[in-house]
């Protein structure tokens, strides 16, 4: 990982929605130090966003995906995490 990129692995994700005013709400909780537990995890803070503005997000993370796919691009083995510690 380049040292350019924020190093705080996300231990899951959170969504909430408000439909009548047409936001949702996303938070990621993360863990801050290598020796951190999943329990001990900071909830991260609520990012408020537009509808669209989510769309743009889903949009820019698919095409990071595709990216990271065409260049077949393989995980460094610390930022792999056992797919059960996702919070949805």
């Amino acid at each position: 990982m380049g040292d350019d990129l924020f190093q705080f692995p996300i231990t899951g994700w959170e969504v909430k929605t408000e439909p009548l005013d047409g936001l949702l709400s996303v938070r990621f909780p993360f863990l801050s130090h290598e020796q951190q537990k999943l329990a001990e995890a900071d909830p991260g803070r609520p990012y408020v966003m537009q509808a669209e503005q989510a769309r743009e997000l889903r949009d820019a993370l698919s095409r990071a995906i595709e990216r990271m796919s065409d260049q077949e691009y393989a995980s460094p083995s610390f930022m792999e995490m056992p797919s059960d510690l996702s919070i949805y």
